[in-house]
């Protein structure tokens, strides 16, 4: 009786892994993957274009009305940085 139980467990296990098989390649040939896989790719893209890059670089520039030597070079680029920030975040569309 042992022997019989633990063939039908491996069969069972066989056949699970038969059918995980042929529903994943199922999967492959799918809608559902073509647009998962357009979603992964659209993950790797910029999220900014260069002229919005551009633009932010010229913004912070532009509105930064301390001198670099007066808060020092750090203070200055940490500024700088959240020049950029804000602008990429109120003037360009995601």
């Amino acid at each position: 009786m042992g022997k019989t139980k633990e063939l039908l467990e491996q069969m069972n296990e066989a056949n699970q892994m038969v059918d995980d098989s042929y529903q994943y390649n199922e999967w492959l040939q799918s809608d559902e993957f073509v647009e998962y896989v357009n979603r992964e790719i659209d993950k790797t893209r910029p999220q900014y274009s260069e002229q919005d890059i551009m633009d932010s670089i010229r913004y912070a520039s532009t509105h930064i009305t301390i001198d670099p030597s007066e808060v020092g070079k750090q203070v200055y680029d940490m500024l700088f940085s959240e020049k950029i920030e804000e602008y990429l975040s109120l003037y360009t569309i995601r």
